[in-house]
């Protein structure tokens, strides 16, 4: 899912893979307010017609009624469910954009400057400590980790030395956590030991 605020939109591309014998499918996508489950935008796009074996990508923009944006102070999401009559796919997402300013290098979210108040979490901290044993796995226990971020009035993460499971991103999304990945990368460089 790519969302697209000024259009109101979400742009999908659904990878299809027919695993039978060659057949024409046509998708059917739907858009739901996460809690509530109403209805915020549909399409069914055109069939696709797939040889044996056979793979292709569906690419359709759904515009969502009364597009109500993400961000830390209100983190309402949205679920996309795909159907193809065979199988069933869903997901979750925000409508937002967030990029940096090159001009003002300013963070901003959905078109205005916002200020980013956060914390680090070095991952490994909580998957090599024996005495975490199982709690990094087990959504109750991050719920209450990021609950922890938020009662301190900051909305952000930069998780680093490493990548969580991906229940972490989700458990952000729903408080209104804003995630910066810490890609580890490492230079080793040639040290004279004489």
């Amino acid at each position: 899912t790519v969302p697209d605020i000024a259009a109101k939109t979400v742009r999908v591309q659904a990878l299809l893979r027919n695993a039978g014998p060659a057949r024409a499918v046509a998708i059917a996508f739907v858009v739901r307010e996460a809690k509530s489950g109403r209805i915020a935008g549909r399409i069914t796009a055109e069939p696709v017609a797939l040889a044996a074996e056979a793979e292709a990508t569906v690419d359709v923009r759904i515009p969502i009624a009364d597009c109500r944006l993400w961000s830390p102070e209100d983190p309402f999401l949205y679920r996309l469910e795909a159907d193809s009559g065979a199988d069933r796919f869903t997901t979750r997402f925000g409508m937002r954009e967030f990029k940096f300013d090159p001009v003002t290098r300013h963070a901003r979210l959905n078109g205005q400057p916002y200020f980013l108040r956060g914390t680090n979490f070095t991952l490994y901290r909580f998957f090599e400590d024996e005495d975490c044993k199982l709690l990094p796995w087990t959504d109750d226990w991050v719920r209450l980790l990021h609950q922890r971020v938020k009662e301190m009035r900051w909305n952000s993460i930069r998780y680093c030395i490493g990548f969580p499971p991906e229940a972490w991103y989700e458990i952000a999304d729903e408080l209104g956590l804003l995630i910066q990945d810490e890609f580890p990368l490492w230079r080793l460089s040639d040290v004279n030991h004489g």
